[in-house]
């Protein structure tokens, strides 16, 4: 009962309105599909063998509930696969929202009327008021109520205990007094948690205190429950058994090819169609609980009930894998385009994917892509994605910041970090363009919302927080293992270049800023060779052009001296060092550590190089490669940015010829 009204609170029923024509195709046929030729089915096996009255009232239900698909199951299937705010995730979010609310139409009419059937009139009339009664107090008194305490909760302060133990209340006497009436506790309070807006402050609030028991507690009792309910032995040699497995059989079977088949028509690929069609088909708690619900009131018997559970269990503990198996988001992001800053070229527009993660994460990134150096004839396309944890809803999200708006209600934090770069916009106008986006999904697969938009956007590089936060004296003051994973994920399957930025400008007493044009912003980009550190060099020219920045090539034992020479441009410069192993590197850069507040430096270089030597066993970040681990160490104090070319692709890295410039730079 809890469990079902958390999950009923997570789901936004107004995504109903925003459903794509595809999934509303895909959704009603593959409801309406299986469960006409389950009709059609039931009726040839009652023309030619007698059924018993036993299964007979139940088998109408069990054709229902076979063709819907729940909507809440397919998201945490989904979640439990990483595929949530995949593109094949998002199609089957929408699908199963459609076949659920189907299925819920049906099942509650042909329950009720099968109920209905067997009373008198008087009865009938007077069970029809009770229940309309039920629910008329649940949604017209007690939600509002309920949103009442919601709204006199501070914005950014945490609910009253006395409050929520209202709300609790309310919900547990919703789910008693609807068993007293014959409606289930579980459906009256799933649709009462329907009735509530998701996500914060109320979804939010009430999955993080209510979840942990609902989910590892009172789930697992209710599915041990229902697991000792069954009797494995009760169906085994009865023909009664053969007629409801046939039905439920020819359920599945049904229910595959309605959805596969329109996939199919739709140019979906074989792959994702057939993954589509078996996530389709799987079965969660929430058909555990209807079936629950039936055998309690008597309209199946154990037998079916045993069987249904059975069919569950095995159609789903086999598709899950399958579906791992078959569908690999990240091969829609892997492309044989080079798509890199070095590719671009010094006279087109930059497009820059930047991510933000809360509001900490903006002054550093504005200041970067001020010191990109955005011209009129050489501008740069920023698209700013703000991403948020998928907490108190089941959907995940991908949209422009301006449709998500309409779909939420507005979040103060998200405006300021919109306003921050609308400002800046307007400080370059005509050299910047920036579009917000807004992502809302599971860190475990946050990386497919950033993926997925630098392929839609073509974009050039992707630039990320570094995972950690420090205060002004150096130490750190938060770590998010979270943010790091999404991190490492997209540095292995972007569609683009990576920059990983370590934000350490407020050392300093404030952020140094290109635009005050008070003291120049200082940049030192290493060059130990390699193609990361090509990628590197080429953004580090890029803001040498800025007439407040100042950039000094570090190039350690010649490496690549003569194309170096060739890519460095007018006013840049560059120093030679010769080192011996990775201590001598270490000790060259703890020599420049005050002179400069920005580190670039490429993530890979030549395997074994004797620049690198017994660095590697000290690596506490490897995703930032050898020498930006060592940059990342608290005791240093300047920002770092550490850049990854296009990830392999057939194992290929995609290395463009190098521009041939004049060699106008000044040695020290």
């Amino acid at each position: 009962m809890v469990h079902l009204f958390v999950l009923g609170v997570q789901i936004d029923a107004s995504l109903l309105k925003h459903t794509p024509r595809k999934a509303l195709a895909i959704g009603i046929s593959s409801f309406f599909f299986p469960f006409t030729l389950g009709g059609l089915a039931y009726s040839v096996i009652a023309n030619f063998t007698e059924i018993d009255s036993e299964i007979k009232d139940g088998l109408p239900l069990i054709m229902a509930v076979g063709s819907m698909t729940s909507f809440i199951v397919t998201t945490s299937l989904l979640t439990d696969l990483n595929i949530l705010n995949s593109e094949l995730g998002r199609l089957a979010t929408s699908i199963s929202m459609i076949t659920d609310a189907c299925g819920w139409c049906v099942t509650t009419i042909i329950s009720n009327v099968t109920r209905a059937l067997s009373v008198t009139v008087y009865d009938r009339l007077f069970s029809s008021l009770v229940v309309m009664g039920y629910y008329g107090i649940a949604f017209f008194v007690l939600r509002p109520f309920i949103l009442r305490i919601v709204a006199r909760t501070p914005k950014g302060e945490p609910m009253r205990d006395s409050d929520f133990l209202a709300i609790v209340s309310i919900v547990l006497a919703i789910g008693f007094f609807g068993e007293y009436i014959g409606q289930h506790a579980g459906f009256g309070t799933f649709m009462f948690g329907l009735s509530l807006p998701e996500g914060p402050p109320l979804g939010t609030i009430l999955v993080q205190k209510l979840d942990t028991i609902a989910s590892a507690l009172l789930l697992p009792i209710f599915c041990t429950v229902s697991g000792l309910d069954t009797d494995v032995f009760l169906v085994i040699g009865k023909k009664s058994s053969v007629i409801v497995q046939m039905v439920i059989g020819f359920g599945y079977i049904a229910k595959f090819t309605a959805t596969i088949l329109p996939s199919l028509y739709f140019n979906l690929p074989f792959a994702e169609a057939l993954s589509l069609a078996l996530i389709m088909s799987c079965r969660g708690i929430m058909e555990m609980a209807i079936f629950s619900s039936w055998r309690d009131i008597g309209v199946v018997n154990k037998q079916s009930f045993t069987l249904l559970i059975i069919n569950m269990v095995i159609v789903t503990g086999l598709a899950t894998p399958i579906i791992s198996y078959l569908y690999d988001p990240s091969k829609r992001y892997r492309t044989n385009s080079a798509r890199t800053i070095l590719s671009s070229g010094d006279n087109i527009d930059l497009r820059i994917l930047v991510c933000i993660h809360n509001e900490d994460n903006v002054a550093a990134l504005v200041n970067l892509l001020e010191t990109s150096n955005p011209m009129r004839g050489s501008p740069i396309s920023v698209f700013a994605l703000q991403l948020t944890e998928l907490v108190g809803r089941t959907s995940a999200v991908l949209a422009p910041h301006h449709q998500r708006n309409k779909m939420t209600s507005n979040s103060t934090h998200s405006e300021r970090i919109v306003n921050a770069f609308k400002y800046l916009e307007q400080r370059n106008r005509g050299s910047i363009l920036v579009q917000h986006f807004t992502a809302t999904s599971p860190y475990a697969s946050m990386h497919d919302d950033i993926c997925t938009l630098a392929l839609d956007k073509r974009t050039d590089i992707v630039i990320v927080p570094f995972h950690k936060i420090w205060t002004v004296n150096g130490k750190i003051e938060a770590s998010f293992s979270q943010i790091r994973s999404v991190n490492q994920n997209v540095m292995n399957k972007a569609p683009c270049s990576i920059g990983v930025l370590i934000d350490r400008g407020h050392h300093k007493g404030s952020h140094p800023s290109v635009v005050s044009g008070r003291t120049l912003y200082r940049i030192a980009m290493l060059y130990l060779g390699g193609a990361d550190d090509r990628e590197a060099l080429a953004y580090s020219k890029r803001m040498a052009n800025h007439e407040n920045v100042s950039l000094t090539v570090v190039l350690f034992n010649k490496v690549d001296i003569e194309i170096t020479r060739n890519e460095i441009g007018k006013g840049i410069v560059y120093k030679e060092v010769t080192v011996n192993d990775g201590s001598g590197t270490t000790s060259v850069i703890c020599e420049l550590e005050d002179d400069f507040d920005l580190f670039v430096v490429g993530k890979h270089h030549e395997p074994k190089s004797p620049l690198t030597a017994g660095l590697i066993e000290w690596s506490e970040y490897p995703e930032l490669g050898i020498i930006g681990d060592m940059l990342a160490a608290p005791e240093f104090r300047f920002s770092v940015l550490v850049v990854q070319q296009q990830p392999l692709v057939d194992g290929l890295m995609h290395s463009p010829k190098l521009p041939k410039l004049a060699d106008n730079s000044t040695s020290i």
